[in-house]
């Protein structure tokens, strides 16, 4: 006889329910991490992340700098003072002189940024030198294809571990076997999709940040569903005798 989540001992409806609510509480904090952190990249913190936030993440602003764009969005709040932006700029605009640097900028770097931006952690933006903060305020053509592989890598694997524990619970409800087999297969197709469009966003066109604003909503939906779906399952089904 297959086992069926409403018919478990309530020991185990208990530690089930524990682990989906646990899950479902820590996507919850994952979707306000990602909202905290993405709605500033076009430089406007208000509202929700739109297609032009992941736009800006995925496939860089081409009209302005990386460290222009930075100093003006995610980064923007660790410039305590207005006028250290505007100087960051105006170095910017004057051509990015050495000079220029070294009596304005560095001091500000040194300050707000180096700890964050140390080279010998080797991140993916330095911001130790006059050559490394130069290179930072070329067009900002979104991550770098380690920084993008490396987040692939870890976002892939956690949200697969995620996504195939609770397609696992989910298997076991008795709702219909074409709903069971639609709740399995959507978190693992909604992060494929979600992925590819990152990369798609960075190597061929901004239009794709569309695809990658959709994937995130299916795969928000095909966690409510598995979550949701199983303790309906384990709580509220009838136990067939």
């Amino acid at each position: 006889m297959q086992i069926r989540l409403s018919q478990l001992s309530i020991q185990l409806k208990i530690a089930i329910s524990s682990f989906l609510l646990s899950m479902g509480y820590a996507y919850l904090f994952a979707q306000i991490n990602l909202q905290l952190n993405t709605r500033p990249a076009d430089g406007d913190a208000s509202g929700l992340a739109t297609v032009q936030d992941i736009v800006v993440t995925y496939h860089g602003d081409r009209s302005q700098t990386l460290l222009g764009q930075k100093i003006n969005g995610s980064m923007r709040q660790y410039l305590p003072d207005e006028e250290d932006k505007i100087a960051i700029e105006q170095w910017i605009n004057n051509g990015r002189t050495e000079e220029e640097y070294t009596e304005v900028v560095q001091p500000l770097m040194d300050a707000y940024c180096v700890s964050c931006h140390p080279y010998g952690d080797q991140p993916d933006y330095p911001l130790e030198t006059y050559e490394q903060v130069f290179a930072s305020a070329e067009p900002d053509s979104g991550p770098s294809i380690g920084k993008l592989a490396r987040f692939t890598h870890y976002h892939a694997f956690g949200m697969g571990i995620f996504a195939f524990l609770l397609s696992f619970t989910f298997a076991f409800t008795t709702f219909s076997s074409p709903f069971r087999t639609f709740g399995v297969a959507l978190p693992f197709l909604s992060i494929f999709l979600d992925i590819t469009c990152w990369w798609l966003t960075r190597l061929i066109s901004p239009a794709f940040a569309y695809l990658v604003y959709f994937a995130g909503l299916m795969t928000g939906v095909s966690f409510a569903i598995t979550i949701f779906g199983s303790l309906y399952d384990i709580w509220f089904r009838k136990v067939e005798e």
